[in-house]
């Protein structure tokens, strides 16, 4: 892993999820960017996803826990609440295993959050 991909904490988030091409916000405590599932329902199909600040201290030697999306995006079976993300967000609860070995940690954070979203569905909120 080069010096740029060791980066710590929030910023080093951020900036990794820049080289991995993506433009990341940070508003109301929630690091928020788009990803593009590549299999299941939303194949194709821009979803919003992100990350609470709080969850990125320890970057990258630890992943986030908890992937945060709009409440119309349906993941089953799930564990959820709306703690500590955006009106109209829930945070899924997901474990990321074999975390570590990725020569840029933000493109290994992104395959995960497309991994779970290959189970996900549109509905209502």
């Amino acid at each position: 892993m080069d010096d740029a991909a060791a980066e710590p904490g929030v910023e080093g988030f951020l900036a990794g999820l820049r080289r991995c091409g993506l433009d990341p916000v940070t508003k109301s405590g929630v690091v928020t960017f788009d990803v593009t599932p590549c299999h299941g329902a939303l194949a194709g199909q821009r979803v919003q996803s992100g990350v609470a600040v709080a969850e990125l201290a320890m970057w990258p030697a630890a992943p986030p826990h908890w992937i945060h999306l709009p409440a119309v995006i349906h993941l089953s079976p799930t564990n959820i609440n709306t703690e500590e993300t955006l009106a109209g967000w829930v945070r899924h609860s997901r474990q990321v295993t074999g975390w570590g070995d990725a020569a840029e940690p933000a493109q290994a954070w992104l395959a995960h959050v497309r991994s779970v979203l290959e189970s996900a569905v549109r509905g209502a909120a």
